[in-house]
């Protein structure tokens, strides 16, 4: 999904909707794209809760079934890796900063990476020299994240005239990060969008999390117990998403599902023992959203120890 957190964008199932081939052009609009609230099911040790008890049933989740929508696929993406707060600029942080450089630039040229990306039509990309942003904020929410890029787009210190440009924040250290009823305190590791600029045309940007774990608990996702590793894998998560579906938050904001790129709307969710997981009104979900939303849901319907007790990707 446009968010990094523990499973992927859920739909409830319509029966009414087709599943267009990867060949064919987008067929009219049948219905408002609108992604199920992530918090709309929970897992439990792997199953969604309220599944059977006793029923362990088996590993095979089906995997989900990317299609592509008409929307647009980056095929030449530039990363600028942009770093916000002060601690950037202490000694630890432009440690932190460079080490994250190198690897931005690294991942955008790996051939394992860009390889993914070519099964989906984008293509290996670039990096720009990365930037700092001073701000005394410690709380970020969607709206936030966006007016800081907007401020930035509008004054130039963006440049926004490449048109596959992704502009990739980093929080410091502490700063906290919420989209909607998802929060960095409860899982939630980062997210992609855009804005859109003055002469209209979308820039792409994306937030990752200072992801660790304190005295006081996990800000973000602690995958590795390093924080600039937990940065470098939300960042690459993200990077992947936005290459193969710049513009799923143009899609949740219009309710246009033809702006979507590559994006799984089909798939029932279902749990271990084959049942279907159902939305708050009982109607089986399914779409298991973005490419990177994909194997982190089906790792934790799978029971998964190190996902099960995570929020969303």
């Amino acid at each position: 999904m446009s968010r990094v957190q523990s499973a992927g964008a859920a739909t409830p199932i319509d029966p009414s909707v087709h599943q267009p081939e990867e060949s064919a052009p987008p067929a009219a609009q049948s219905r408002r794209f609108e992604p199920a609230d992530p918090d709309r099911f929970d897992l439990e040790d792997g199953q969604p809760k309220g599944a059977p008890s006793g029923r362990s049933g088996t590993t095979n989740v089906e995997t989900g079934h990317l299609t592509f929508h008409g929307g647009k696929v980056l095929g030449s993406p530039d990363v600028v890796p942009v770093y916000v707060g002060a601690y950037w600029q202490t000694l630890q942080g432009k440690r932190d900063r460079a080490r994250n450089d190198a690897a931005m630039a690294a991942l955008v040229k790996d051939p394992g990476q860009t390889g993914i990306w070519r099964e989906y039509r984008g293509g290996p990309g670039t990096t720009s020299a990365s930037k700092f942003l001073a701000s005394a904020e410690r709380d970020f929410s969607k709206d936030d994240v966006e007016a800081l890029v907007k401020a930035q787009v509008r004054s130039g210190a963006f440049d926004a005239s490449d048109p596959e440009r992704i502009f990739m924040l980093v929080l410091p250290p502490g700063a906290t990060l919420a989209d909607g009823a998802a929060s960095s305190t409860a899982g939630l590791g980062g997210f992609h969008g855009n804005i859109t600029a003055k002469d209209g045309h979308p820039v792409y940007y994306a937030v990752v999390v200072y992801s660790q774990r304190t005295g006081s608990g996990v800000n973000g996702i602690d995958f590795t117990g390093t924080p600039i590793d937990n940065i470098t894998i939300t960042e690459s998560h993200e990077i992947t998403e936005a290459v193969t579906d710049p513009d799923v938050g143009l899609a949740i904001h219009t309710g246009n599902p033809q702006l979507l790129g590559w994006y799984d709307d089909t798939t029932p969710i279902r749990r271990r023992d084959g049942s279907a997981v159902l939305d708050e009104v009982g109607r089986p979900i399914r779409g298991k959203g973005e490419i990177g939303d994909i194997p982190v849901l089906n790792a934790e319907l799978e029971g998964d120890s190190a996902l099960g007790r995570l929020p969303r990707w």
